[in-house]
């Protein structure tokens, strides 16, 4: 039965061009959107460098009227005898950005060298940091006070010491 003019399988060819007519008109659907999109994003970017130029022409002419305001306030100043403040003035500007500054030295270099701790366990240096705490009783205190102080010392003041 392998006719040319078969009407099945033409019906079925048919049927499968349609088939691939429609998925191609719904991913052109689908890419036309996306190209909207995109044309969208681009505007929208264009539309932010531009304002954004704008506002840098203006802020450049916002400063350069500032400094003009500024030498005149300046010149004003000068002309009404206020040299002696105008020197004080320039004196309090900090230096010029031009000047190179000495590198800091690091916080490891300025730092003094610590004395080696002995060769022990790593328990046993951890035993040794630990110290007691030392409490110190009322009448230790009171006893203390009739001492002479050291002047490391520090003691809270008690309430008999407010006389």
């Amino acid at each position: 039965m392998p006719t040319k003019n078969n009407p099945q399988k033409l019906i079925g060819e048919l049927q499968m061009f349609r088939i691939r007519v429609a998925a191609a008109e719904s991913k052109l659907k689908v890419v036309g959107e996306q190209a909207l999109e995109a044309k969208r994003r681009r505007k929208e970017a264009k539309r932010i460098a531009q304002r954004a130029r704008k506002q840098f022409k203006r802020s450049k002419a916002e400063l350069a009227q500032l400094k003009q305001t500024l030498a005149k306030a300046e010149a004003k100043l000068f002309q009404a005898g206020g040299r002696a403040l105008a020197r004080k003035m320039a004196r309090r500007k900090p230096a010029a950005k031009t000047a190179v500054r000495a590198p800091k030295k690091s916080k490891a270099a300025a730092r003094k060298p610590r004395p080696a701790l002995p060769a022990t366990s790593r328990p046993a240096r951890r035993a040794a940091r630990r110290q007691p705490a030392v409490k110190r009783t009322k009448a230790a205190a009171q006893g203390a006070q009739t001492d002479a102080l050291d002047p490391n010392q520090s003691m809270p003041p008690t309430p008999d010491s407010n006389s």
